[in-house]
């Protein structure tokens, strides 16, 4: 198979604390690719140093900053890697935010940014330039969500390469299963020193320099190849997930406080959160969407927001029951939040702000927190995902039942 992208490193240096980590090489002819010294040309050229353009969790080890290793050409469709090797970086989270809505869960966590549109602020950015997976396995994701929303619309971007990426995607590529790419793109971060923790990626082991893959993604590279032939390394590569951690269901590994909270839960009436919701949702979820009430949105909801909601005169927003009942009769408390329409009640940062208001609450009860606490750790530590369209399915009903609450006007 042909390179897509090649070329050579400038001879450039930079802090491992800044921001702004890496470069671009200037464009030339036939030679389009971020100046980083990418891994899968350091598994092939033995001088080139790892010293320059990269970045490091720990002093002692050193790391390359793409995601392209020695084995992509042969297992991956050239579109994937032109994007791995000529339009992503993997970068160090440092104390400046450089994404645009994505924020790292800490410093030091490993994100995945566009290499050409860094330089600039964020706000100027097209979305998804900057993704942080919460773990390997994401990174797939990740990168397709580059690939979908951001690279067509990124201003910085040369032509040259948007160029080369229309001529790439209308060629015809062998078929590989996803869950072996997916698996594949997972194992090839840790050839390179990536390491999953509970709060996110991190650079935490020496990179493969062997030149050669290690043991596990040749047997991910060869069931890909040969499914059936292949079937005794299934388990080993996709392990067998417990069905009660697939909905992210730990009333089994909890601790007794949770568990009570979760079984009374389940016996109380809720205005959003029904019975008939707690087989198909996470726990997590069932105990934080219980504690909120119905609310009339007040006219400032609408403050910031062009056209008025569809649903607008029956709609309610979701209210801290605790914070009602110690401010009974007001309007307008810090405990209520207004989703207006299907998307925002999608948005990860509208979960995010009602699970840190209650933990943060006074008025909510501690074993409440305590639970969701819990809960949000064993889901971190376990890394298993949820499956697919479950949580979308839910928060379809509840956006029902949030349009619908109040009688039309």
């Amino acid at each position: 198979m042909q390179r897509n992208v090649a070329g050579t490193a400038n001879d450039k240096s930079a802090s491992p604390n800044s921001e702004e980590i890496f470069s671009f090489s200037d464009l030339k002819s036939g030679s389009i690719r971020p100046d980083f010294p990418s891994s899968q040309a350091a598994f092939h050229d033995k001088q080139l140093s790892f010293e320059e353009n990269q970045v490091c969790c720990d002093q002692s080890i050193t790391h390359p900053t793409t995601l392209s290793i020695s084995s992509d050409e042969k297992f991956l469709d050239p579109v994937q890697n032109f994007l791995r090797s000529a339009c992503i970086e993997v970068f160090v989270a440092s104390d400046q935010n450089p994404g645009r809505g994505a924020k790292p869960h800490q410093l030091g966590q490993v994100g995945l940014r566009c290499g050409h549109c860094k330089h600039v602020h964020r706000s100027k950015r097209a979305k998804q330039a900057v993704s942080y997976p919460s773990k390997t396995t994401n990174i797939f994701e990740s990168v397709r969500n580059f690939q979908r929303t951001h690279f067509e619309a990124c201003v910085y971007i040369p032509d040259e390469l948007k160029t080369r990426y229309k001529k790439l995607i209308l060629e015809v590529y062998r078929k590989i299963q996803q869950k072996y790419i997916k698996a594949y793109y997972a194992e090839a971060a840790c050839e390179i020193g990536l390491v999953d923790t509970p709060h996110g990626i991190i650079f935490g082991a020496p990179p493969n320099l062997s030149g050669k893959p290690s043991k596990k993604l040749l047997a991910i590279m060869k069931m890909a190849e040969n499914p059936a032939a292949s079937a005794h390394l299934e388990e080993l590569i996709f392990p067998k997930v417990d069905r009660q951690f697939e909905n992210l269901k730990f009333s089994h590994l909890c601790s007794e406080s949770t568990r009570q909270v979760i079984a009374f839960l389940r016996q109380q009436k809720s205005v959003f959160v029904y019975p008939s919701d707690f087989p198909t949702i996470s726990d997590f979820r069932f105990v934080l969407f219980h504690q909120f009430d119905p609310c009339r949105p007040p006219s400032t909801a609408l403050n910031r927001r062009k056209n008025r909601p569809e649903k607008w005169d029956t709609l309610s927003g979701l209210c801290c029951r605790y914070c009602a009942r110690a401010h009974p009769g007001e309007r307008s408390h810090r405990g209520m939040y207004f989703p207006l329409d299907l998307e925002s009640l999608h948005d990860s940062s509208l979960s995010h702000n009602l699970t840190v208001h209650l933990t943060t609450c006074q008025h909510a009860p501690f074993e409440i927190k305590e639970a969701l606490e819990e809960l949000q750790r064993l889901a971190a530590e376990i890394g298993v995902t949820t499956k697919r369209g479950s949580k979308k399915i839910f928060l379809q009903k509840l956006w029902e039942r949030m349009a619908n609450y109040y009688p039309g006007r």
